[in-house]
């Protein structure tokens, strides 16, 4: 195909891109206008006169939403020195309360030997019913599982790459199927109010299966992407499982600062606790909690953003495994861009702290009250989610603040009428029933491998095995395609921003790209 037919030709030469008018010059050449002097005005295209012809009046109202890249700064620095700041508190009450709470608990233990001791004669006594557990089998386990589920997980992005529309289609039809198969179920066992629930549920997902069908296209050449330009960069999966590890270290430390002081400052023994833990204290060390752990889940998506955002405009420099793109957007991310990062993660984790405290109020109330504000509660959580989702793409990209990036993100949708294309999710029900086959399949290698090795685990190897290695199946995957839904952010908006450099750099996925996207949407798009 002509790269001519990558623009429409309007009348008196202008051409149209993504939207955008360009000027055409000579005879199938098309330059686009300047970006800078008076051609551009705040963001807005002023059309000057050519040899063909005067444009001012019929384009005056044109506006275009580019993101431009800022200078080298750290943004929102007082939310990433509150975050430094919080991290030195809980520092500090870790070192205070945790070795008051370890000697009490010491001596706990010692006083529970010694009776134990005492009770049995002196002597340790037979197994008294206690279940077995062999360390050497939850090892192998383990072992077994992370090499498995890592391996299946990098095996299927090449699956994901040449079977996207059979994936997407199976996982739409098998969100279908699941409510129609709990409908027939629960009206078998007699719960008719359930099944009828179910029944709606199963209406309303074939209308939308109906509606979505024919974007089908659109969602695999965009997956298609993502994963190429995941596997152009495979080193990102190092910070993606680095996040993991740094979460369940940080869930850890939490454990101990948060139990070690509610301990100390509630008065607590070996008898019971003298108070109840004040609510400040308790919303306090919960923010804590959710909040690092934002900050740790949107530094990695932050990193994939910024990396994916070079190998579209300048995929020689994000080529490789270990490529200058993955490790420059990885300290793009903990420096200039980490005081936005700290920013919208401390808005998700304000609304999951509020949440959770409605929810300890609500098991003690069991208040309706507290349920609707709950539920409402995660409808907030789950829509400023997705709106930070995407600022963080701008952020990554542009090293736009938190704010700017929210501006830029809403408005770069909405002058390209693609509010509807950011709700299309089908891509995450693919990544989902991915990561769910790659924990079944992972489950059962580790029962196999228990199995032949004659190894014990609590006494029912095959069940055990297949549980924890479907959980650490389940988790590699996640982790790993968790950088694929990052890349499909960021292709979306790369997309919307610069098609040009897209067809430039990458011609055979630039050609499938705008072939679906024009077949699912041909009224919004007129390149």
């Amino acid at each position: 195909m002509s790269s001519h037919s990558y623009y429409n030709t309007g009348r008196d030469g202008l051409v149209v891109v993504q939207g955008t008018p360009v000027i055409a010059s000579g005879h199938g050449v098309y330059k686009p206008p300047p970006q800078s002097g008076k051609e551009y005005s705040n963001g807005e295209y002023q059309p000057q006169k050519t040899g063909h012809g005067d444009y001012q009046s019929q384009q005056e109202n044109i506006h275009v939403s580019h993101g431009q890249r800022q200078q080298k700064r750290c943004n929102d620095v007082l939310f990433a020195v509150l975050f430094y700041a919080h991290l030195g508190v809980m520092v500090w009450t870790t070192a205070r309360y945790a070795p008051t709470m370890m000697s009490d608990a010491a001596e706990a233990a010692q006083d529970a030997y010694q009776n134990r001791m005492l009770d049995e004669g002196g002597d340790g006594g037979e197994n008294n019913g206690e279940i077995e557990f062999d360390m050497a089998a939850l090892w192998l386990i383990l072992g077994v599982s992370a090499t498995a589920g890592l391996s299946l997980s990098i095996l299927l992005l090449s699956v994901m790459m040449s079977f996207a529309e059979t994936l997407i289609k199976i996982a739409l039809l098998f969100n279908v199927v699941t409510p129609l198969l709990m409908a027939i179920l629960a009206l078998l066992t007699g719960a008719i109010p359930v099944s009828l629930l179910c029944f709606m549920l199963f209406a309303f997902t074939c209308y939308y299966a109906f509606k979505v069908w024919n974007r089908i296209p659109f969602a695999a050449a965009n997956m298609r992407t993502a994963v190429s330009a995941v596997r152009a960069n495979l080193g990102l999966a190092f910070f993606a499982f680095n996040s993991l590890f740094l979460s369940f270290f940080w869930t850890l430390w939490w454990a101990i600062a948060t139990t070690s002081t509610i301990y100390v400052t509630s008065g607590c023994s070996a008898e019971g606790c003298e108070s109840e833990p004040s609510g400040p204290l308790v919303f306090g060390l919960l923010l804590s909690y959710f909040w690092t752990v934002q900050v740790i889940k949107n530094v990695c998506h932050t990193t994939v953003c910024g990396t994916v955002g070079t190998w579209w405009y300048n995929p020689e420099e994000a080529s490789s495994c270990c490529s200058k793109a993955v490790c420059d957007s990885f300290f793009r991310s903990v420096t200039y861009s980490f005081g936005s990062i700290c920013m919208g993660s401390l808005l998700v984790a304000l609304i999951q702290t509020i949440k959770e405290m409605a929810h300890q109020a609500r098991e003690q109330g069991d208040s309706a009250l507290l349920c609707c504000a709950e539920c409402i509660l995660s409808c907030i959580e789950s829509l400023v989610e997705y709106f930070n989702k995407w600022a963080y793409v701008y952020v990554a990209l542009y090293n736009y603040s938190f704010i700017e990036a929210g501006k830029g993100v809403i408005g770069l949708f909405k002058e390209r009428g693609w509010t509807a294309i950011i709700s299309d999710l089908l891509i995450d029900g693919v990544l989902g029933m991915v990561s769910f086959a790659v924990g079944a399949i992972t489950g059962v290698i580790a029962a196999l491998a228990v199995a032949a090795s004659g190894l014990s685990l609590a006494g029912a190897e095959g069940p055990s095995a297949f549980l924890v290695g479907f959980m650490m199946g389940a988790l590699f995957a996640s982790t790993l395609l968790g950088i694929v839904g990052s890349a499909v952010n960021t292709v979306i908006v790369c997309y919307a921003e610069a098609p040009n450099e897209f067809q430039q750099n990458h011609p055979q996925l630039s050609e499938e790209m705008r072939a679906s996207w024009r077949a699912a949407w041909p009224n919004d798009f007129t390149y």
